[in-house]
């Protein structure tokens, strides 16, 4: 076909609307073409400083490229205050660069997701998403860091929360006198909600760890063996039964309190979770799960007690009339409590009976490793007794309940014989505390 005859076959008036009135054909529309709220290209920055009107202050301006809320992105004009004019323009350039520089870095990086929130705002999510998978123990405690933190920075964006202000209030509660593991606690808790703001970008990096106050060093209390003697004497049932198994067995309150029946097979127990104001939670470490044996007289009297709970239809060892696991805070208030004034003892709690297992087993040569076992201590000793020690017979946790089975027994006998429990003798062991004991 000639072209002649192409030219007659085209559509001469679909032509001459391409052309136009100008002659010359129209832009046909495509994506590279420059929309309506365009963003112009991004440029390589050397910002700029000028004077403020009252000639006092140098300010610095730069541009800034962000996500606005549709997601889009959105170039800002950034105005900093930099520094008097007292100082010389190069010094407030100076002061300006580290802003340059990071926006210069991110030139071929898209914008990231800006987010914002105050704290009172990303408090709610962090309590709902992250501290409702804690224990129930400790959501108590940081709820009590929450509310602290909330009335100081409540309504102040995150971002604007710097280390100053977090410092400010930590002088503050120091004023008040609070203690300072308290205050080093709510550090633990403002720690844990800022490393979550940054990964949700709420922040752009978590606070520097402030000046705490150091910890004073307070002395352990601990119940010695004429103590634990007498207080076991002068119970009877349930009473006699719980401090005999506090002081042989050294488990924590709660621990204590979530016994269940379904928990002792013959003459061994097993921890595998803890109650904490009637709710139960796993045990404090993955050690605290554990079996230990327990000594004849403990045996009989806690055999005996299952006996009645199941005739009462309880399922936990140690419960209140209606069945609930014991209130360690009400327990203590209305029978330890009580007990030891009467036997003019001085005042302590029930972990008095753990830092006496520990000590009563050490005295007794029990090996280290087996007590570790018996307390469910975490691993915090050196890797040559954590690894490479080990029990060297599987009836040492047996000979160390017997062992302290016994010489409970023999305590508990001699101030029975004793007239007047309120008058016993100091005689006996003097638990020597280690703090590698602790819990």
């Amino acid at each position: 076909m000639s072209d002649d005859l192409a030219m007659s076959l085209f559509d001469a008036d679909a032509f001459c609307k391409l052309l136009g009135n100008s002659g010359r054909m129209t832009a046909i529309d495509s994506t590279a073409q420059k929309r309506e709220n365009s963003v112009s290209r991004r440029r390589f920055q050397r910002g700029s400083v000028y004077e403020n009107s009252n000639g006092t202050m140098w300010l610095g301006q730069f541009s800034e490229y962000i996500l606005n809320a549709q997601g889009a992105e959105e170039r800002k004009i950034r105005t900093l205050q930099l520094c008097p004019t007292t100082s010389t323009k190069r010094a407030a350039l100076k002061i300006l660069q580290p802003h340059l520089d990071r926006v210069n870095a991110n030139i071929g990086s898209p914008a990231r997701e800006h987010k914002s929130a105050t704290l009172e705002a990303f408090a709610a999510i962090w309590e709902r998403d992250y501290l409702a998978l804690s224990k129930p123990s400790t959501r108590s405690g940081m709820r009590t860091h929450l509310k602290r933190l909330k009335l100081a920075f409540g309504t102040k964006d995150m971002r604007k929360i710097d280390a100053g202000d977090l410092q400010s209030l930590i002088s503050q509660m120091k004023a008040e006198g609070l203690d300072p593991k308290s205050i080093r606690n709510l550090w633990g808790t403002v720690s844990l909600i800022w490393q979550a703001g940054l990964a949700q970008k709420f922040v752009d990096a978590t606070l520097p760890k402030p000046k705490l106050p150091k910890r004073l060093k307070k002395k352990k209390k601990f119940f010695d063996l004429t103590e634990v003697g007498c207080i076991i004497a002068a119970s009877e049932g349930r009473d006699r039964l719980f401090f005999w198994l506090a002081a042989e067995a050294g488990l924590r309150a709660g621990e204590l309190a979530g016994l269940a029946l379904d928990d002792i097979f013959g003459d061994r127990l097993t921890v595998d979770q803890s109650v904490w104001n009637g709710d139960t939670q796993e045990p404090k470490t993955e050690n605290s799960k554990r079996s230990l044996a327990m000594s004849q007289q403990l045996v009989e009297m806690v055999w005996e007690q299952i006996t009645q709970q199941r005739a009462k239809g309880h399922r936990f060892l140690f419960t209140s009339a209606r069945g609930n696991p014991l209130c360690m805070d009400n327990y203590r208030a209305r029978k330890l409590k009580p007990l030891l004034a009467k036997l003019k003892i001085s005042q302590k709690g029930f972990h008095a009976f753990r830092h006496f297992n520990s000590s009563l087993l050490d005295h007794l040569g029990v090996q280290l490793k087996v007590r570790e076992d018996r307390l469910g201590h975490a691993l915090t000793e050196s890797i040559t007794q954590v690894v490479y020690t080990h029990t060297l017979t599987a009836t040492g946790d047996t000979e160390a309940a017997a062992k302290a089975g016994d010489a409970i027994a023999a305590e508990v006998a001699k101030a029975v014989s004793i007239a007047g429990l309120t008058t016993t003798n100091e005689k006996g062991l003097r638990s020597r505390e280690s703090e590698a004991y602790t819990a």
